[in-house]
């Protein structure tokens, strides 16, 4: 059996991570997968047939950057005592650690590089233009970041390869039927039920979302939030500021959320830049119509489907299918207009089959082994 390893930062429940999971167990029904994590940290019960390695038992973000030789050293003593096919890394510091470690380094870059303009993120930018063009192979998750990453790396198209994020389809089935607290169903019985899935910090614009729910005058909605993080905090006095508290709920870190969101009638999401947001194709996959603000990148490619064929002159609202797109500075007055028209909003999973992790395994298989 072929041994393919997968290198990332660490198994905390956020985007990049769910998808080396993901793939991870799909592809151990035929190879044999190890996941090397910089820092020990693991949020999920990984498949028996998955091997977990931790290369350090630190658990702090900062720490892990300062110990890249480390990290290089462990890295190197591992590939020669373990008789690896293939390999891919995932997330900046574990990518640097690959590219530094061999000259064969397959790579996933996971976001945009306008996420990397602000002066926090000079080293890591710095270090993506000198380290990135000397990867064997580049992983993105869509073409919007193909095109853009070659662009500011002076590279050739053909170095990069599009993947999209996987979505289990039969595993969702199964977590979504999973029984919910009775309280919560009392909560919401009879109401129309709005949730989030991400993580609460200022780039996901929660605060705009909890806004627009102040000018709505009916009663007859419910907003859950699920996740947690730095703006925890602010976003409870803000709730109890406008008197939302009884209306807005949060549900704070869960390990099944699609059982949540199995149970509410629409997604709401507001970001401006994003990496490839898994929650939106999951909380389609449980059936749940998304109102989203537009962003780079990936939002009017996955209506669309060619990043060669922009949408132009957008009139927001959008109305897409089973999505609606808006403009991120004039959420709350278009969320309000959106409100007031739910019935406008259709419910078709165009597309999605070109996530089905069946289809996302064979994309995996290519660039590992091609």
């Amino acid at each position: 059996m072929k041994k393919i390893f997968f290198l990332i930062n660490s198994l905390e429940w956020w985007w990049a991570e769910r998808v080396i999971v993901n793939i991870s167990e799909k592809l151990s029904e035929t190879y044999d997968i190890t996941i090397i994590t910089l820092k020990n940290t693991n949020f999920f019960e990984l498949s028996s047939w998955v091997k977990h390695i931790a290369l350090s038992n630190i658990k702090n973000n900062f720490l892990m950057f300062l110990l890249i030789p480390f990290y290089i050293y462990k890295f190197k003593k591992l590939l020669k005592k373990e008789k690896f096919v293939t390999w891919m890394s995932s997330l900046e510091i574990s990518n640097f650690v690959n590219i530094l470690s061999n000259k064969n380094a397959i790579i996933a870059f996971e976001t945009n590089i306008w996420f990397f303009q602000s002066i926090t993120w000079y080293i890591y930018k710095l270090l993506i233009k000198v380290l990135y063009p000397i990867a064997k192979k580049i992983k993105v998750n869509s073409e919007e970041n193909k095109y853009h990453l070659a662009e500011y790396l002076n590279i050739e198209l053909d170095k990069i390869f599009t993947i999209y994020n996987p979505i289990d389809i039969e595993k969702i089935e199964k977590l979504k039927n999973e029984v919910i607290e009775e309280d919560l169903l009392n909560k919401i019985k009879w109401k129309q039920v709005f949730i989030t899935v991400w993580r609460l910090i200022k780039s996901k614009y929660h605060k705009r979302i909890i806004n627009s729910f102040s000018k709505i005058k009916g009663k007859n909605w419910i907003y859950l939030i699920i996740w947690d993080w730095l703006e925890r905090k602010k976003l409870e006095e803000l709730v109890n500021k406008l008197w939302l508290e009884k209306k807005i709920i949060f549900l704070w870190s869960k390990k099944n959320v699609f059982k949540y969101l199995n149970i509410s009638n629409f997604f709401l999401y507001a970001s401006k830049i994003e990496w490839f947001p898994n929650v939106l194709w999951e909380a389609m996959a449980c059936n749940l119509p998304i109102i989203t603000s537009n962003f780079v990148s990936w939002a009017t490619e996955i209506i669309i489907w060619s990043y060669s064929n922009k949408l132009k002159n957008i009139k927001y609202p959008y109305y897409w299918d089973n999505w609606v797109l808006i403009d991120l500075d004039n959420y709350e007055n278009y969320f309000l207009e959106i409100y007031n028209n739910l019935n406008k909003i259709k419910q078709i999973k165009t597309w999605f089959e070109k996530f089905n992790i069946k289809k996302i395994e064979k994309d995996f298989e290519n660039i590992l082994f091609n």
